[in-house]
């Protein structure tokens, strides 16, 4: 088998690996995560971009859980049948759906849906540096009874053990049969780590993946200059605070203390050594949107930025103004990991070249 393929942890530590495929599309995640988290175990759950797209919100709160999430391809299909240029758009699809739902960089190590590959496929990943990750399969994708399902998976506890289950609809037993699991592995004296913390164990530190979005700016006779303006005095600054709290920004802060926490938030420093720019768009006495930029490298980076409405027409406004600045700042690229998508699909409607690419370093 290709060493790109791990199976099993070090059998020297006592530690073994819960991971989860697919996603549940139908009913809810946090039965997988109660079941875990009441027995103080972490799992890895190997997600397609398309749960991605659906849940990001949900995506964070399970990172944020101390959860590992990583790619099943975009739309979970059977990769030994495809061609290599769908092979790699259902990686790098998949790839942006977790950036854009995370806000983090992509770990290099993912699971083929139905556990089907081909050599050739195995050399395609070794291209973007990736690992495979196998285990022991629990068979609970055929839907058994928990009772079943904790016989059948019992004896395969043991040091470094990668357990493959499922979290959907079919699989609908195995929370129960997990919660049971949990209780074992600790009887047997296992700790239940992630994915990267085993291959850490094994000696391999897994690598990341991060995607950009960058468009040339060209001037717009539409931009309304008048609508803009720097972010300069606190009174400004609480303002935004309280009227941006209320966006459904998914960086923003809810429950006791938000306000003062979001605060304190857009009060820090762009994350840059650069020159930066902090400015909101506002007229008819409301805020509409903010932006946080800096310039670096002879291009102008979207740092973090927010709007009041939902749809797309509301970004288009900030890429009009970064438009505007980045011409008159004379840089020859803007940049985002934010939306990528969603900016690339407006730049081609509003005649800017743009296009996505691998971040570099």
């Amino acid at each position: 088998m290709s060493n790109l393929v791990i199976t099993r942890g070090n059998a020297a530590f006592s530690h073994c690996a819960f991971t989860f495929d697919d996603g549940p599309m139908r009913i809810p995640v946090d039965a997988w995560l109660d079941a875990l988290e009441q027995g103080g175990a972490c799992g890895t759950f190997f997600l397609t971009g398309e749960w991605f797209d659906r849940y990001p919100a949900k995506a964070r709160e399970m990172i944020a859980r101390g959860h590992e999430l990583t790619t099943h391809t975009y739309h979970h299909r059977r990769m030994a049948d495809v061609t290599k240029a769908v092979f790699f758009e259902e990686l790098k699809w998949a790839e942006l759906a977790y950036q854009e739902a995370t806000g983090r960089p992509v770990p290099t190590f993912m699971r083929f849906p139905y556990a089907s590959y081909r050599e050739e496929n195995l050399e395609w990943l070794r291209e973007w540096n990736y690992l495979v990750i196998e285990g022991e399969d629990t068979v609970d994708w055929s839907g058994p009874p928990s009772a079943q399902l904790v016989e059948r998976v019992t004896p395969k506890l043991d040091n470094g053990s990668i357990l493959m289950f499922h979290a959907n609809e079919i699989a609908k037993e195995t929370p129960q049969a997990v919660k049971s699991l949990v209780h074992h592995a600790h009887t047997k004296g296992l700790d239940m780590i992630t994915v990267s913390d085993l291959l850490r164990a094994n000696g391999i530190r897994a690598g990341e993946r991060s995607w950009q979005v960058r468009f040339k700016p060209t001037l717009s006779n539409s931009f309304l200059s008048d609508q803009w303006k720097s972010v300069a005095d606190e009174d400004e600054l609480r303002k935004l605070a309280a009227d941006s709290l209320e966006w459904g920004n998914p960086k923003a802060p809810t429950g006791s203390g938000a306000y003062g926490k979001w605060l304190q938030e857009l009060s820090m420093q762009s994350p840059s050594d650069g020159e930066t720019r902090f400015v909101v768009r506002s007229f008819a006495g409301q805020h509409w949107a903010y932006v946080r930029a800096s310039i670096r490298g002879g291009a102008l980076i979207l740092e973090d930025f927010a709007t009041k409405e939902a749809h797309a027409d509301a970004i288009a406004y900030i890429l009009q103004w970064a438009a505007h600045e980045a011409s008159t700042l004379g840089c020859e690229w803007i940049t985002s990991t934010q939306d990528m998508r969603l900016i690339h699909k407006l730049c081609e409607q509003m005649g800017f070249e743009a296009e996505i690419v691998l971040q570099e370093g």
